[in-house]
């Protein structure tokens, strides 16, 4: 009788092609709730594992201790933060990510998707539309091309989503210490958060950026200006984001993310000016095709081949 390893999805979506390919050399079981696995269910499961595809779960210390037979945990997206690396390499647990330029493109064009929701009034003229109302001249909003986005961390995502901008016309300024880029200007951090009439957050989640956008930055900021957050939530400080929106500081937010995930009484949910989307800035089908099959590939190595999988986080 053949055993097949197993491999554990832990997103309840998974693209059809990769999962069955997966499903001709491993048995494979797949989340079928709509949000994250607990710390707990994973303690529960993991040890049976010797691969896990890992959307936002937390594998923490004593996940990891629990997974007995695990080889790999292969991220499905860029982020790593809520994978305790310490523990897997002690546990000898290869860990990769999908640092694709399609990811990349997707979450680059969600956020200009976003700028433009907030500067033109999209979803809150159609929000009033619905309910009965024609209200038109409450929705005169600002030209992107006749306004400065600041960029906050110029990485592959921010880098895309600048580019983007800047061919659209926008003026673009940028702040990252690790990035040279000369097709736009960059300024300090306090300067970009001075000049920027959209503030549009690129940033990983570290020690040195979690509520780095915070009461003192945005204090900052002209009148009316605008917030956009496809990276973390943590980057943010909300108590201080709902503050500059109540002082007029800023005229709208968009966010992606949350410090927690679902989120669960966040004040942005409730304010007619912030407009929320569940995490979905990589969700495009040919993203996910190309992320979902690194994933299969780099499973394949590990467990079949013996070989070492792409994008090894050190």
């Amino acid at each position: 009788m053949i055993h097949f390893k197993k491999v554990l999805i832990t997103a309840p979506w998974f693209t059809k092609s990769c999962l069955e390919d997966l499903r001709k050399n491993f048995e494979v079981t797949q989340n079928t709730k709509k949000t994250w696995f607990s710390e707990k269910e994973l303690m529960e499961i993991i040890g049976q594992y010797d691969a896990v595809i890992a959307g936002l779960d937390n594998f923490t210390p004593s996940v990891i201790r629990k997974a007995s037979n695990l080889k790999i945990i292969a991220r499905r997206g860029i982020g790593y933060d809520k994978i305790d690396l310490l523990s897997c390499r002690e546990r000898g647990i290869l860990v990769t990510n999908t640092p694709v330029p399609e990811e990349h493109l997707a979450v680059g064009e969600f956020a200009v998707g976003l700028i433009l929701d907030l500067m033109r009034n999209i979803t809150a003229s159609h929000n009033s539309l619905q309910n009965n109302s024609w209200e038109r001249e409450a929705f005169v909003g600002k030209d992107l091309a006749n306004s400065t986005v600041g960029i906050l961390g110029l990485g592959n995502i921010g880098g895309t989503t600048a580019r983007i901008l800047k061919a659209m016309g926008a003026a673009v300024i940028y702040c990252d210490p690790y990035v040279e880029d000369g097709r736009y200007r960059k300024v300090d951090i306090d300067t970009l958060f001075r000049e920027s009439d959209v503030v549009s957050v690129h940033l990983p989640k570290t020690w040195e950026t979690i509520n780095l956008v915070n009461a003192e930055k945005l204090s900052l900021m002209k009148k009316g200006s605008f917030l956009v957050n496809t990276s973390r939530g943590e980057v943010l400080k909300d108590v201080d984001v709902v503050e500059a929106l109540e002082n007029g500081t800023l005229r709208g937010v968009a966010t992606d993310v949350f410090n927690e995930e679902p989120p669960d009484g966040n004040a942005l949910l409730s304010r007619k000016d912030v407009i929320a989307t569940p995490h979905i800035a990589a969700f495009s089908e040919n993203s996910f095709l190309h992320i979902d099959t690194i994933c299969v590939e780099n499973i394949v190595n590990v467990l079949l081949k013996g070989t070492l999988p792409r994008f090894q986080i050190p």
